[in-house]
């Protein structure tokens, strides 16, 4: 038993020191909700994004947060979310991929990024959007 416990305590320690360096390997992104809006953002990293996009089916739409004509990707973003020029949903993007399960129906969705402000129409049903500055 002795050996277990102190083998349990390495992997243990282990992993938080991992978690420390590479917060968000291998942890599903986390689901956040605003009302009826229930929403997720990320993908910083190859085993983040597909962990992310793994859960795109249980969503309604999505979208990408990108700069330039080669879309490099950018995270950190404030998001509002509008139905009907009503706020429905407001949030930093943590990641450049969103996706958002909400009543169907169409939303525009703008962004923030070095002082310039983007938005975009969509409709649930559509998970490839693109926010680009």
């Amino acid at each position: 038993m002795p050996v277990f416990h102190c083998r349990s305590r390495r992997a243990l320690a282990l992993l938080g020191a991992l978690s420390l360096v590479m917060p968000g390997v291998g942890l599903a992104a986390e689901v956040h909700h605003q009302g009826s809006i229930a929403y997720v953002c990320g993908g910083v990293g190859a085993t983040q994004m597909q962990a992310l996009k793994a859960m795109a089916p249980q969503f309604d739409l999505g979208f990408w947060m990108v700069e330039g004509p080669r879309g490099a990707y950018l995270a950190d973003i404030p998001i509002r979310i509008l139905r009907q020029g009503r706020t429905v949903a407001e949030f930093t993007a943590g990641g450049p991929l969103c996706f958002v399960k909400a009543p169907a129906g169409q939303y525009t969705i703008r962004g923030s990024y070095q002082g310039q402000d983007r938005a975009i129409k969509v409709h649930t049903g559509n998970k490839n959007a693109y926010l680009r500055w």
